[in-house]
């Protein structure tokens, strides 16, 4: 438990002066005061599958369709991105995993006009680290995801925008109505996250998001569980750092793991794997 906590905590510092390296490309003054915008609403539909390979390799994959409001209605109005990231994920053992891969997202513009785009592509890098901390009833997890992005504004005639984000993730798993996590399980699942940008352009809104979203999951059975989460983002506009917008939005996973290997080769026991 030291060791793990020693690690977490050293590979964060490397990402805070990293990040304030990055961060530090140029000052602009801010308002008097703060604007804190009116908030929206948005609806995930998340699907998240790995596919075990072998004994410690992964393939893992995720689709998200992701809804916004518009003038008609709240939530799920128009559809605002497509969301594919896939990766490999090596699992050493039952307390780390390590996911390397790549992003592509497809962004549906809400500007009319001969001078917007009405699709844009944003193609990402992405690695993340992942400890978790098994006590006896429940889950304990720790995340950090670093993504390097190339971005681009509606705008025709737009150019990419290289910038990094930097994400912390504290995650738990509280069965309910079980003495543990397994088949049958409801579970408590309070998540909070933490997500920094630099880069180019990147002058006073380092805070791209800060993630608040309680839910409920269920296990249905090693292989597939669900979840629900009523998540609120407040964090710094893109275009300008002293306006802060808000977001409510629901969010609907599905969670699949699926065994690839030889039949002779399969271990029962996944459930740390969701």
């Amino acid at each position: 438990m030291k060791l793990t906590t020693s690690i977490i905590l050293r590979l964060f510092v490397i990402l805070m002066v990293t990040y304030h390296a990055h961060a530090q490309e140029g000052t602009t003054e801010f308002p008097d005061e703060s604007i804190l915008a009116e908030p929206e609403t948005l609806t995930w539909f998340n699907n998240y599958a790995n596919f075990r390979i072998s004994d410690k390799w992964f393939w893992h994959g995720e689709v998200h369709f992701r809804f916004r409001e518009n003038e008609n209605i709240n939530f799920i109005g128009d559809i605002a991105q497509i969301y594919n990231r896939h990766g490999i994920k090596y699992i050493p053992n039952k307390k780390f995993k390590v996911t390397f891969g790549g992003v592509l997202r497809v962004d549906f513009g809400d500007q009319t006009g001969d001078e917007f785009e009405d699709i844009r592509l944003e193609p990402r890098i992405w690695h993340e680290y992942l400890w978790m901390m098994p006590f006896e009833h429940l889950r304990v997890y720790h995340r950090i995801r670093i993504e390097h992005r190339w971005k681009k504004k509606f705008k025709k005639g737009s150019e990419y925008v290289f910038n990094n984000r930097w994400r912390y993730k504290f995650m738990m798993k509280i069965p309910l109505n079980k003495p543990k996590l397994q088949p049958g399980a409801f579970y408590f699942n309070p998540d909070v996250e933490l997500i920094l940008q630099s880069g180019k352009g990147i002058v006073d809104n380092p805070i791209e998001d800060l993630r608040l979203y309680p839910g409920i999951g269920y296990i249905a059975s090693p292989r597939m569980s669900y979840s629900a989460n009523m998540m609120y983002t407040t964090g710094q506009s893109g275009d300008f750092g002293g306006v802060y917008r808000q977001r409510w939005i629901f969010k609907f996973n599905v969670y699949i793991n699926l065994d690839l290997r030889k039949f002779d080769d399969k271990i029962p026991d996944t459930s740390f794997y969701q």
